[in-house]
């Protein structure tokens, strides 16, 4: 985790991300994230590509603040920072493209 942590600061040090830059930083990202959430989604987890940019990291900080309860999503969030949130929404947008 060592290693997200580093790239997420390492492009907020330079200024706002690039729509590629922030693409590619999803997809770095995005590991985890595709382990349970397939492109057709299951039963009680739903497929996220395609989620408008705003509701994925709406839905994200719901998670990290709390108001939203699944303890696998909040563990998940609370590791995210907000830019890393908008990586894996941008990411995610574009797969369902």
């Amino acid at each position: 985790m060592a290693a997200v942590a580093m790239i997420g600061v390492g492009i907020g040090i330079a200024g706002p991300a690039t729509a590629d830059e922030l693409y590619e930083l999803g997809e770095y990202l995005s590991g985890e994230c595709r382990t349970c959430h397939r492109s057709a989604g299951g039963e009680t987890i739903p497929a996220i590509n395609g989620w408008a940019v705003d509701m994925f990291v709406q839905r994200l900080k719901a998670y990290r603040d709390g108001t939203r309860d699944n303890p696998a999503m909040r563990r998940v969030a609370r590791s995210l920072s907000d830019e890393d949130m908008r990586a894996l929404a941008v990411f995610f947008e574009k797969l369902g493209q």
